[in-house]
């Protein structure tokens, strides 16, 4: 049998790394791999370089960098558009409006798929279209179940651009409202991104519990008075919990 590529030896790295271990020190992978530590830092190295390892915050332990985790949301979007469409066709049904399914890229979200209202006037959105995190329901949805590190580096890449008279650009008062939204389950936009709009989003996460995904319906302001508003949100977070534990089931099997 022939010896390792390099190619090989890196790929070795990353697969120690597994929900149950997220973090792995330089000492166990170097004995688990049998790798002297001069060239185990070589490949930490090239592989941190390309943010398919990051440095933890404990000192010595790497775990999986922003890149892996890219993939990985993508590699779920293609199945994820097929466990999600019948729930957006039944919440379009029972609600009337236009109801979206977004994802993350990056520092952004962007829509994956879409169902259009049966109104004349409606929000509509593009599929491939690209929105801020941090204002309107489904930015915040995906935002606020991120970790804080990443978003703080999504506000230092991005900013708080404004909008409108309802965006939230102050960082204190984003982490605040992230806060609200993560611990209610369910964002809410009034005209953050598209005056006169209102919108609602509620996050789908993965099998290990990350967010990978939003569940938003959104509609000219006039037709959403606070009746409608709770009946939306009650309705729009069970497809969510729903599709949720639709993934959880596809990806553990």
């Amino acid at each position: 049998m022939s010896a390792p590529t390099t190619l090989e030896k890196c790929v070795n790295i990353l697969s120690l790394f597994t929900s149950a271990n997220p973090a792995v020190s330089v000492r166990d992978i170097a004995e688990r791999l049998d790798l002297p530590k001069s060239t185990l830092y070589r490949y930490l190295a090239a592989l941190k370089h390309h943010d398919l390892l990051e440095e933890d915050t404990a000192p010595g332990n790497y775990r999986l960098g922003r890149r892996v985790v890219e993939w990985a949301r993508s590699a779920l979007a293609a199945s994820l558009d097929e466990i999600a469409r019948p729930f957006m066709e039944r919440l379009s049904r029972q609600t009337g409006e236009t109801i979206v399914l977004a994802g993350l890229r990056h520092h952004e979200g962007v829509c994956l798929d879409k169902v259009e209202g049966r109104h004349a006037l409606r929000v509509t959105h593009e599929r491939g279209a690209t929105f801020p995190l941090h204002a309107g329901a489904t930015g915040k949805a995906l935002m606020a179940h991120l970790g804080q590190d990443e978003q703080k580096a999504i506000v230092d890449d991005v900013g708080l651009p404004r909008f409108s008279e309802t965006t939230i650009t102050d960082p204190q008062k984003l982490h605040a409202e992230l806060d609200r939204v993560k611990n209610q389950g369910f964002a809410e936009s009034d005209g953050e991104t598209i005056v006169g709009s209102y919108s609602i989003a509620a996050p789908i996460f993965g099998r290990t519990g990350q967010i990978v995904a939003a569940l938003s319906a959104s509609a000219p302001r006039q037709r959403m008075d606070r009746a409608t508003r709770e009946k939306m949100t009650a309705l729009i977070a069970e497809a969510a919990q729903e599709i949720t534990s639709r993934v959880a089931a596809d990806t553990a099997a």
